[in-house]
């Protein structure tokens, strides 16, 4: 069981797992993850001290989404992984035409 249905259960279940944790990152807050303050409180005091409310948005975007991206960068380099492990290897037109069609997994939105 560990050396079977492991490793091929773990293969299906990372695309959904990267989903979820892109999503909790977007719908928590991140004190949590990176042991600071909140952001959006962050930036609500910023902009309540120099009334700048356009760039003091654009920079916690900005944060979320350098964020976002090294989270899914993690989890599809776990699925190569994962995928080597057990022997796949995805020829380079599937890879393309996975990732233009938008699958689970890939990040695309």
């Amino acid at each position: 069981m560990r050396r079977v249905l492991l490793p091929q259960s773990v293969a299906l279940m990372l695309p959904p797992f990267g989903n979820l944790l892109i999503e909790l990152m977007k719908g928590s807050a991140i004190v949590s993850l990176i042991t600071i303050n909140d952001l959006m409180f962050r930036a609500k005091q910023i902009q309540a001290s120099t009334g700048e409310t356009v760039w003091t948005y654009v920079a916690i975007l900005v944060i979320y989404f350098v964020i976002a991206q090294a989270l899914q960068l993690l989890v599809r380099l776990a699925e190569r992984r994962v995928d080597r492990m057990l022997g796949r290897t995805p020829s380079r037109e599937a890879t393309l035409s996975t990732v233009a069609a938008g699958a689970p997994g890939t990040g695309v939105m």
